[in-house]
């Protein structure tokens, strides 16, 4: 989400609802935990109906790499927010290493290294002064009404930003935290010094039932908070996965009341994993936002050599995941 006041703007960092593909985004400690190349792709429409809807897409790849017991990550974000009025592109790298505490634990530990930019679409934009009794925001001939608010120095500002995160498991569960913006940039269009981006904190937890033998059912409870600035979110969770059917449940409550119930259902066979989820707005904007839908799609390619092996006779772990 994001506000302009005063010369000044205000965001929230993009959530995806589809943790089990979208680790990477909110930890870089995931990045090359499955043992397998992989490349994902996001999507999320929230509030369609309403007239300032977000639209985003994140690709993003990552591998482990065994010679240097390192993962390594590459993504793409782009955020359209209050339709494309602001715009946000995020481009960073991941590095991750694993230590192994003996024959089932690992500790990865991780850091993120990315280019933003924020773009804005000054004529999208509507000030109060701008409006006429008559005609709106437009004169009678359909033209944008002059406002008094200052033209920004620039259009687009851009940054270098770090983030760090660690995560701890087993082959039956995890448990992750990790920080965003840890060198609180400034992001601002009038050279503001005192608009900064804040750190953001993230916790991410999950255990795994069943599915000792191939096709079993695995049960898969989650819990996903994350917090920046006085918001914060915090996302509980299932999945359930029988042979290649995928189905999962969740609520989102954020800081003052209970925001979305999720349902999600997909597919896992072989190399390709696909997921459709509906938000439907339980709060404040229930009946108003038309939901959120997401996507995500999940090609994860043939096993190597080495990921044949048992985990005791690798360098690496690999972190339980639902697919």
């Amino acid at each position: 989400m994001f506000s302009i006041k005063s010369q000044q703007v205000q965001a929230q960092d993009l959530k995806y609802g589809h943790w089990h593909a979208a680790e990477t985004n909110y930890n870089p400690a995931f990045a090359g935990s499955s043992g397998q190349p992989r490349i994902i792709l996001n999507f999320r429409d929230q509030w369609p109906v309403m007239p300032q809807a977000y639209v985003s897409y994140r690709a993003a790849f990552d591998a482990y790499i065994e010679p240097i017991r390192s993962g390594l990550g590459v993504y793409v974000n782009q955020d359209n927010q209050g339709d494309g009025v602001l715009q946000s592109t995020d481009i960073g790298m991941q590095y991750m290493y694993q230590a192994r505490l003996g024959y089932s634990w690992a500790l990865n530990f991780g850091m993120q290294l990315s280019y933003q930019q924020y773009r804005l679409n000054w004529l999208d934009l509507q000030f109060l002064d701008q409006i006429n009794v008559l005609y709106g925001f437009n004169d009678i001939f359909g033209n944008p009404n002059p406002t008094g608010e200052p033209f920004p120095g620039s259009l687009t500002t851009d940054f270098v930003d770090l983030g760090a995160g660690a995560v701890l498991y087993s082959d039956r569960l995890y448990v992750g935290m990790s920080a965003a913006h840890v060198t609180t940039p400034k992001v601002s269009f009038y050279n503001n010094p005192s608009s900064e981006l804040p750190m953001a904190f993230s916790g991410q937890a999950g255990i795994f039932f069943g599915g000792e033998r191939k096709d079993d059912l695995v049960f898969n409870p989650y819990m996903l908070f994350t917090t920046q600035k006085g918001f914060s979110q915090l996302q509980t969770g299932a999945y359930v996965k029988k042979s290649v059917v995928l189905g999962g449940f969740a609520v989102k409550h954020n800081t003052s009341n209970l925001s979305d119930v999720v349902f999600l259902a997909g597919l896992s066979k072989g190399m390709l994993k696909f997921a459709y989820s509906y938000d439907i707005s339980v709060g404040p904007l229930a009946g108003l936002s038309g939901g959120s839908h997401e996507v995500s799609l999940m090609l994860t390619f043939k096993d190597n050599e080495g990921r044949s092996k048992k985990n005791s006779q690798k360098s690496m772990l690999d972190c339980p995941s639902i697919l």
